[in-house]
């Protein structure tokens, strides 16, 4: 099999130009299945990282040394497969389960139709030569919860087919741990972050120059995500925040543009809305909080807020130092209080809050129910009813969870303070 360099220059691929930088090594292991299956073994990868770190380029990358060495490949997001998953697991069924690791003249006379031609290449003529060439059938945005592809799981590679068939499965995260899909024929391969190197490399290619150490700080805080790297360079070449001399570039002023800051929170996959609330949150405080705080708060409240905190520390913005919750960065600690700032989308559309709207908002984020609210605020529970309903619709939010995570910023120690825990009553089904 021909060797394709890791580090090889930019490619057209589905009609944009992608530049692949690092995933050496798991190029290398992608391509030793290629060549294994061209001598007659099928294989299932499944591929696997978080959001923006580049499997869609890596799946596209490999479909394309696929083609280049004689493949056939057959891809696209999985949702527009879901008849060859279900038809594969169908036909391994039939056949016991058993691996596949035969030549594919062994395989097809004994165990029924082709599944390609059968599924694949239904109201298509069959490619010139294409029961003698091997498939790669790459599935990009895979669910791994989805319970179609959970059964396919199962039987993938067993599936008999009259062909060498290579499955690559590529989607966030990865399958469950209890997944009954780890066979010898199966092998897992997980992206990571980008080593310092390629993330230099690839700032050098953006910037048009080797970065200096006020340029190698802001890659630091994108901690080797590509995709926040990719916008964070991409926002700093607009803002027009840099200078190249002598080969080396370097901000143009002593701190990044206000707007590459807030990039490097606001482009992040990883996070969700709530967590940014939570991020802001967290810069207002004067002392950052303690966990042991968070996880004495009202139930409602701390499912939302202990579920964003998860969220933080897993894209790795936010790390514990021993009982306390504090940014991994300098610069990422700025793009929270930047976010504090700006005003709320909402704002622009009517949808700020009236002082009495605030108040109960800060008591419904407290736990507090409509009853014990309306005791609180001097109005009855109908009227408190009345008031929530108008917090939903300017805030564009159905239930008392989402109206929580949209205000994380009540976190705030000047809100902690002054509120007494509520009393314990019945919680009539109206009350929310």
């Amino acid at each position: 099999m021909s060797a394709v360099s890791a580090d090889s220059c930019n490619r057209h691929i589905r009609g944009r130009e992608v530049n692949l930088y690092g995933r050496t090594h798991e190029q290398w292991v992608i391509r030793q299945r290629l060549h294994r299956i061209r001598h007659g073994r099928s294989n299932l990868i499944l591929l696997q990282g978080p959001k923006g770190y580049g499997k869609t380029a890596l799946v596209n990358r490999i479909s394309d040394t696929a083609r280049q060495v004689g493949f056939e490949v057959i891809g696209g997001p999985a949702a527009q497969h879901k008849r060859l998953l279900l038809t594969a697991s169908l036909m391994a069924a039939t056949t016991g389960f058993e691996p596949f690791s035969g030549t594919a003249e062994e395989s097809s006379a004994a165990h029924g139709p082709d599944l390609l031609d059968e599924v694949l290449g239904a109201g298509r003529p069959a490619p010139h030569g294409a029961a003698a060439r091997p498939v790669l059938v790459a599935l990009d945005e895979v669910a791994w919860d989805d319970p179609d592809v959970l059964a396919a799981l199962r039987a993938l590679p067993a599936a008999r087919s009259a062909r060498r068939v290579l499955w690559l499965l590529s989607g966030t995260g990865g399958p469950a741990a209890h997944a009954p899909h780890r066979r010898p024929d199966t092998i897992e391969v997980t992206l990571g972050p980008l080593h310092r190197r390629d993330a230099l490399r690839m700032a050098a290619d953006r910037l048009g120059g080797t970065p200096d150490a006020s340029v190698e700080r802001l890659i630091t805080a994108c901690g080797g995500h590509p995709g926040l790297l990719t916008a964070a360079l991409a926002a700093l070449t607009d803002e027009g925040g840099y200078r190249v001399c002598g080969g080396v570039a370097s901000l143009a002023a002593a701190t990044p543009p206000q707007r590459v800051v807030a990039t490097l929170l606001t482009a992040d996959p990883r996070l969700s809305a709530r967590t940014r609330d939570l991020l802001q949150a967290v810069a207002a405080r004067q002392l950052p909080p303690r966990m042991s705080e968070l996880t004495h708060l009202p139930d409602g409240r701390a499912v939302s807020v202990l579920g964003a905190v998860r969220e933080a520390v897993e894209a790795g913005v936010l790390v514990l130092d021993g009982d306390r919750l504090r940014f991994r960065h300098p610069l990422l600690y700025e793009a929270a209080a930047l976010l504090r700032h700006e005003p709320p989308a909402g704002d622009a559309e009517g949808g700020v809050l009236s002082p009495t709207e605030e108040a109960i908002t800060r008591l419904v984020a407290a736990g507090l129910t409509n009853r014990q609210i309306a005791s609180r605020v001097n109005l009855s529970p109908h009227t408190v009813n009345f008031h929530l309903r108008k917090i939903f619709q300017k805030l564009g939010v159905c239930s008392r969870v989402e109206l929580v995570g949209t205000r994380l910023h009540l976190l705030g120690p000047e809100f902690d303070a002054d509120l007494t825990p509520p009393t314990h009553e019945s919680r009539p089904a109206h009350a929310g």
